[in-house]
């Protein structure tokens, strides 16, 4: 990245400073569009800067007539009888009086002052040396194109002979008489003049004479400028480039506005229960979360308008984890919140696991979340590690990805009849426990243990994937939900909302959407026709792989797992589409400390860097060439690798237009215009007045640190694989996890979890083997139900057995009420008092403080 940021301010900055910076050469165009920085004005062809001379200037005011203008009539050039013999004609009397010879009679008749103390070149360096700032150009196709001026060139210099001329034409015929009695000059230079009229008259010049004498003569009497010499040929393949790519993003931006307005116009959806039949896991992986955090997720879960009974919450905490600041471990708030019960003596599964340690074990609860008159089944898997880790502040961590495969390869093994380890089995078993078969769960809702999910958000995403089978995974809006804590949260704002608003409106329309966050997606787990997705051979293998060894790699699959999980569907499903619904919407924290967004930014600036080069090795990506997602991909690639270049290239040309003066081009204007255009009316159009405020935060504050600040911290330190102070732990260090004994080393297993020999999976087999084991997941229908009956329906009583049975511990340990509940979204706010509400209470004194608790978490969402 910095060879690259040094690369393009080199190409796009320093070479044109010597090859297309004219630093005193200006046109008259060029003069008049710095009229904001300097008071530019040119006498006999010389450019001079009258801002200080204002002062001095003994007419006052009057001088702001000529700036911006030639004033070269205001002041006599050097009388033609004080020219060198050799220039002039000795038959012809000469004068040797100054005068002003271009007034004309409106001059005379105001007797406009003629500056006869500064006489030709002399005086003039002599009055205003010390304010020369350079020589006026002249463009040759505007010098043809004029009719009534008649010039000749002579090493480049202009000399303006239109009096001459006139002076030496007949007043009857019109003709020119080169033995006129205006002839003043000599044969030769008359000559000269006569024939070589609009034309370049160097080499007749220098066949004529052998010394620059004729040339000086000809400097004091016509000279007017120089003429304009085009720009170096690099210079123009530069401005060219430059050009071209400035369109190229504007009309990338352009058609990304476009792509975000068809949302605006799509038809309001109407949901009916039948878009909301289909059964869906939510999914929470967490790692060092506190009770805020975990409480604010798993009641925006509950508290969503999709139906109770058709979805599951299922939370897999990454180790026995006890976040920095906290005073209990994530497992023990998860069971605080849930209500369920643990002891050390609850059985813990093996299963695999990627990292540098293949093995693992988790426990695992279920049961129902009650709470103001709403209800949540959920799972929780808790990964405590081996024995060996026993101590350690990070017992059972092995990451987000390794939290993600527990059940991806669970459903892997499941659709396609493999056997299934003993925390699937146990995995099973919970959700025939809570009346959602497995081979009933059509969809996968990902979401963060820090994110708030709106209410109708459920029911959007299921609506989209009901409408159209192609949609593969889709993906919501995520809204920053501390907007206002901190400098830090203000600038993120408007950077959530257009790179949502924008890229992925934009995406979603070609199908394609490239990133899809961990912390709001919905997956589609199997196709009407039984096909296997996310839980496919090709994308479950290539992401649970665990040979991760190179900088690219680690940079995929440790730090960026959701854009490569991504990258896999687009690379395996060409027939399908990855889509985003505006309409469904979440609410994240996000970092307010610098230090933390630091962090975080660094993940996921490298991860998204190293994802874009295996996104361009996607053959199937929509469109064709150059007009290819292909191509938008690879904009963005080159635009990550100089974004600070960029930076400091929009800063210089800012500074030299508004402090030096530089004019800008039309095009230029147009280009940024619509760059900046575009981004406002997204949101302007949205009725979002707001992000005025957040786009002018971002403006002023943001892009320094966005597009300077953290593309080059993160590309200094791209071998960090860590996730810095985003996920702090009490305890500090890592714990001797390299030293725990282990069946399977990274060299030797290439895969976390290796796809074994296939098996159909019947139900004789499902039942001995869960005996085997040990547990109680092989009980048939008939007797489950009877221990789920009595946990249902008591309240927070459990029969001995059951609470010394050790070799199961996926009972529901629930403190249901015996009374049904009431869903408070179908009872009007008149009645509400009157019905019949469910509340905890050991949290709540009386059934009104559990509405008013409900209600006021409702209006969060």
């Amino acid at each position: 990245m910095m060879l690259s940021s040094l690369a393009f301010i080199g190409v796009s900055g320093v070479v044109p400073m010597f090859l297309c910076r004219e630093t005193e050469v200006f046109t008259m165009d060029e003069i008049q569009a710095r009229n904001r920085a300097e008071d530019w004005t040119v006498i006999f062809g010389v450019i001079f800067d009258m801002k200080d001379y204002k002062s001095v200037h003994p007419g006052g005011d009057q001088i702001n007539e000529v700036i911006g203008k030639d004033a070269s009539k205001y002041f006599p050039r050097r009388p033609v009888g004080r020219l060198p013999s050799v220039c002039t004609n000795s038959a012809v009397e000469l004068t040797t009086t100054p005068e002003c010879d271009e007034f004309d009679a409106v001059d005379r008749l105001l007797k406009t002052h003629c500056h006869t103390s500064s006489v030709g070149f002399s005086g003039i360096d002599r009055s205003f040396g010390n304010y020369e700032r350079g020589t006026l150009a002249h463009r040759e196709v505007n010098l043809k194109n004029d009719k009534h001026t008649d010039w000749i060139m002579v090493y480049g210099r202009i000399y303006n002979v239109t009096r001459y001329i006139e002076g030496l034409k007949d007043e009857e015929s019109g003709e020119i008489d080169a033995k006129s009695e205006n002839a003043y000059l000599s044969k030769d230079l008359s000559s000269l003049i006569i024939n070589k009229r609009g034309e370049d008259a160097t080499m007749v010049y220098e066949a004529l004479f052998s010394s620059d004498i004729q040339l000086s003569c000809l400097d004091d009497l016509f000279y007017i400028g120089v003429i304009d010499e085009p720009d170096h040929i690099l210079c123009q393949a530069l401005n060219i480039a430059m050009y071209s790519v400035m369109i190229i993003i504007a009309a990338v931006l352009g058609l990304q506005c476009v792509c975000s307005l068809i949302y605006l116009v799509r038809m309001k959806r109407t949901i009916t229960r039948d878009d909301t039949r289909a059964k869906i896991i939510v999914m929470v992986p967490c790692y060092n979360e506190g009770d805020k955090e975990l409480r604010k997720t798993i009641n925006s879960v509950m508290d969503t308008t999709y139906p109770d009974d058709n979805k599951v919450l299922l939370v897999v905490a990454d180790g026995n984890i006890t976040g920095k600041g906290e005073k209990m471990s994530t497992p023990d708030t998860l069971a605080k919140i849930l209500g369920y019960k643990q002891s050390s003596t609850d059985r813990a599964y093996d299963c695999k696991s990627i990292g540098e340690l293949t093995e693992n074990r988790a426990k695992i609860y279920y049961g129902t979340y009650v709470d103001c008159g709403r209800e949540l089944k959920y799972i929780v898997v808790i990964k405590c590690g081996l024995p060996s880790e026993k101590g350690s502040p990070r017992a059972g961590n092995r990451g987000k990805r390794d939290s993600q495969l527990l059940f991806t390869g669970l459903l892997n093994r499941f659709h396609h009849g493999r056997n299934l380890n003993n925390l699937d089995i146990a995995i099973k078993y919970a959700l025939d426990g809570l009346q959602l078969p497995l081979d009933e769960i059509r969809y996968l809702m990902a979401i963060d243990a820090d994110t708030r999910i709106d209410r109708e958000s459920l029911s959007h995403m299921t609506y989209s994937m009901n409408k159209n089978d192609r949609i593969l995974a889709l993906c919501g809006e995520t809204k920053v939900d501390n907007k206002a804590q901190s400098w830090v949260t203000m600038i993120q704002v408007f950077e959530y909302y257009t790179n949502h608003h924008m890229k992925k409106a934009f995406e979603s329309v070609f199908g394609c959407v490239t990133c899809l966050p961990g912390c709001f997606t919905m997956y589609r787990l199997f196709s009407d026709d039984g096909r296997p997705l996310l839980s496919c051979d090709d994308v479950y293998q290539r992401y649970a792989t665990n040979n991760v060894k190179t900088l690219h790699d680690k940079n995929l699959y440790h730090l960026g797992e959701d854009r490569m999980l991504t990258t896999l569907l687009l690379r395996y499903f060409p027939d399908m589409k990855l889509s985003f619904v505006p309409e469904a919407t979440c609410y994240t924290i996000v970092p307010d400390k610098f230090s933390v967004l630091l962090s975080q930014r660094r993940r996921w600036i490298n991860s998204t860097f190293h994802n874009m080069l295996e996104l361009l090795r996607v053959d199937s990506l929509c469109g064709v060439c150059c007009l290819s997602m292909k191509s938008i991909v690879f904009l963005d690639l080159v635009a990550t690798l100089i974004l600070p270049a960029s930076l400091i290239y929009v800063g210089y040309i800012i500074f030299i237009t508004f402090w030096m003066g530089e004019p800008l081009s039309k095009l230029m204007l147009v280009v940024w215009g619509i760059v900046v255009g575009v981004q406002v009316v997204v949101f302007l159009l949205r009725s979002r007045w707001d992000y005025w405020w957040w786009f002018f935060v971002f403006v002023v504050v943001g892009v320094p640190v966005f597009y300077f600040l953290l593309p080059l911290y993160s590309f200094w330190h791209m071998d960090d694989f860590s996730w810095g102070t985003t996920r702090q732990v009490s305890g500090g260090g890592k714990g001797n996890l390299k030293n725990a004994p282990t069946s399977e080393t990274d060299v030797e297993s290439h895969w976390g979890f290796e796809v074994v020999g296939s098996k159909i999976i019947n139900v004789d087999d499902f039942q001995s083997k869960a005996q085997r084991d040990g547990g109680a997941a092989g009980r048939s229908d008939k007797q489950q139900k009877a221990r789920l009956a009595p946990a249902l329906k008591k309240s927070g009583r459990q029969s001995q057995r059951e609470q010394s049975d050790t070799r199961l511990n996926l009972m529901p340990k629930l403190n249901a009420p015996t009374s049904d509940p009431v869903d408070l979204d179908e009872v009007e706010i008149d009645d509400e008092s009157k019905a019949a509400t469910v509340f905890d209470r050991s949290k709540y004194k009386s059934a009104a403080e559990a509405r008013k608790v409900r209600r006021e978490r409702r209006g969060e969402c």
